[in-house]
C-alpha cells in the first residue's frame, strides 16, 4: 500500500492495520514511498470508527469483515487469503456480484492494479457502491439464524 500511496498522491488517505509488531516497518516503508503522512497502526480498536472515516476498504474477505463492510455501507476492494477451498473468495462474491467490492485474488494485488482500480472509482462510483453494499446487507441475520434455530429445535 506504500507504494499505491505514493501512485495516487494526495487524492487518498490511508488507515494502515499493520498488525501485531509491523506498524514501525510499514511506517518505514511510507516513509520511504515519501508518504510518511499516512496512518498506522498494529490494530484497529474502534471499527465503527474507522468505517465512518472511510470512503473505501481495502482488506481481505473472512465472514465477519464482509459482512460489517456490507452493513457498514461502503466500497471495497477484497484480496482473499489464498486458500485451497477459497472461503474468502466466496465470502467476497455476493458484493462483488451487486456492483459494491470488486475481487482482487492475491497474484492479481499489484501496485497498479490496486492504483488503477482505487483512482477509477470517484466520489459518484463510490456512493453508488455505497448504496449497493448496504442494500446487500441483511442487518437482521442474527434473529433469522436464531429463528431457524429454534424452529428446527422445536421440530424434535
Amino acid at each position: 500500500m506504500p507504494q499505491v500511496a505514493a501512485k495516487l498522491g494526495a487524492t487518498v488517505t490511508i488507515w494502515h492495520q499493520s498488525g501485531k509488531g509491523g506498524q514501525q516497518t510499514v511506517q518505514q516503508a511510507y516513509a520511504a514511498a515519501g508518504q510518511p503522512q499516512h496512518k498506522v497502526t498494529e490494530f484497529i480498536d474502534d471499527m465503527a470508527a474507522a468505517y465512518a472515516w472511510a470512503d473505501v476498504v481495502v482488506c481481505r474477505s473472512g465472514a465477519l469483515t464482509v459482512s460489517e463492510i456490507a452493513a457498514a455501507g461502503l466500497p471495497a476492494l477484497f484480496v482473499p487469503f489464498q486458500h485451497k477451498d477459497r472461503q474468502q473468495y466466496w465470502n467476497a462474491l455476493p458484493l462483488e456480484k451487486a456492483g459494491a467490492a470488486k475481487i482482487l485474488e492475491q497474484p492479481e494485488f499489484t501496485v497498479e492494479a490496486v492504483a488503477s482500480t482505487l483512482a477509477s472509482w470517484d466520489r459518484e462510483t463510490l456512493l453508488d457502491m455505497a448504496e449497493r453494499a448496504r442494500g446487500a446487507s441483511i442487518p437482521d441475520a442474527t434473529e433469522r439464524v436464531a429463528e431457524e434455530v429454534s424452529a428446527v429445535a422445536l421440530a424434535r
